[in-house]
C-alpha cells in the first residue's frame, strides 16, 4: 500500500518547506500540481528527494484559476504514476494545513482499514485565528469539514460540479462511503487577519455575484461573536513544521 501526497500550489515558498518536513515520514512521495508560480516554489519542490511528480501549468497574468480542471489533472496524473501498484491511496492538501499528529500516526491504518469499500475519510476543518494554537469554532466555523484521504482510481472527473472554483477534492462515485473522523486538519493562513480580509477581497472579486457562495465572503474577517478553542495534547498537530515567524505570533 502507498499514500501519495497531492497539493495544487501557486507562490507558496512561504508555506512549503514547513509543509514538506510536516508529511514526509508519512507518505510515500508528493505529486504538486504548480499553477503558474513566480517565487521560489518550484525550486523548492524540485530539491525534495520525495516529490514524485511537478505537473506546471503556464504563467497567466490573472487571478482566475480553474480548481475543477486542476484537480481533475492532479489525481489523474497522478493514478498514471502508481497505477502499476496496488492499493494506493491519495491525501489531498494544501502546504498552508497541518494535520492532526494523532491522524498522520493512525492515517496507514485507516486506509488499511477503508481499503475494501474504498472509504473516502474526512476531517474536521479548523481555522486557526491569532495564532498557532487556537481555531474559530461560532457558527459556521464549528461545521467545515474536508474528505480528502481516498483510493486513487482511473478517470477521476469533476464534470459534475457546476461552478469551476469551490469544489470538494474527491470525485463524485465515492461519495457513498463517505466517513467523518474525529480527526482535525488545521488552516494556517487564517490566523493574521489581514489574510483573512486579502481572502475575502479575493474571492469577492472573482464571485462578485455571489454565484458560488450565495452567503458571500464578508464572514471571513467578521470577528463579531468570535469562540476561539485552544489546541490540547491530544488534537495538536506539530508546531514545528510551522514558519518560522508563525511560531510565536499572536495576533495584537
Amino acid at each position: 500500500m502507498k499514500i501519495i501526497a497531492v497539493s495544487v500550489v501557486k507562490n507558496e515558498e512561504y508555506y512549503l518547506p514547513t509543509f514538506l518536513k510536516h508529511l514526509r515520514k508519512y507518505v510515500d512521495g508528493f505529486v504538486f500540481l504548480d499553477d503558474g508560480s513566480t517565487d521560489n516554489t518550484i525550486k523548492i519542490l524540485e530539491n525534495d528527494d520525495k516529490v514524485l511528480k511537478i505537473i506546471k501549468n503556464k504563467v497567466v497574468d490573472t487571478i482566475d484559476y480553474d480548481e475543477a480542471g486542476n484537480r481533475k489533472k492532479i489525481l489523474n496524473e497522478t493514478y498514471k504514476l502508481t497505477k502499476d501498484s496496488d492499493n494506493v491511496w491519495v491525501l489531498c492538501c494544501d502546504p498552508d494545513e497541518r494535520f492532526e499528529t494523532k491522524f498522520l500516526k493512525n492515517m496507514r491504518q485507516l486506509c488499511i482499514d477503508g481499503s475494501i469499500n474504498k472509504t473516502l475519510y474526512g476531517l474536521h476543518f479548523r481555522e486557526m485565528h491569532n495564532d498557532i494554537k487556537h481555531y474559530r469554532s461560532d457558527g459556521i466555523w464549528n461545521n467545515k469539514t474536508k474528505y480528502i484521504l481516498f483510493p486513487i482510481q482511473k478517470d477521476m472527473d469533476f464534470s459534475t460540479y457546476k461552478f469551476k472554483r469551490h469544489v470538494y477534492w474527491h470525485y463524485k462515485e465515492i461519495e457513498n462511503n463517505m466517513l467523518l473522523t474525529d480527526y482535525n486538519l488545521y488552516h494556517l493562513k487564517m490566523i493574521k487577519y489581514k489574510d483573512r480580509v486579502k481572502r475575502a477581497n479575493l474571492y469577492i472579486e472573482l464571485d462578485p455575484n455571489l454565484e458560488v457562495q450565495p452567503i458571500g465572503y464578508d464572514y471571513l474577517y467578521d470577528s463579531n461573536g468570535m469562540e476561539l478553542v485552544k489546541l490540547n495534547s491530544k488534537n495538536k498537530f506539530n508546531y514545528k513544521y510551522v514558519p518560522k515567524d508563525l511560531k510565536h505570533y499572536k495576533e495584537k
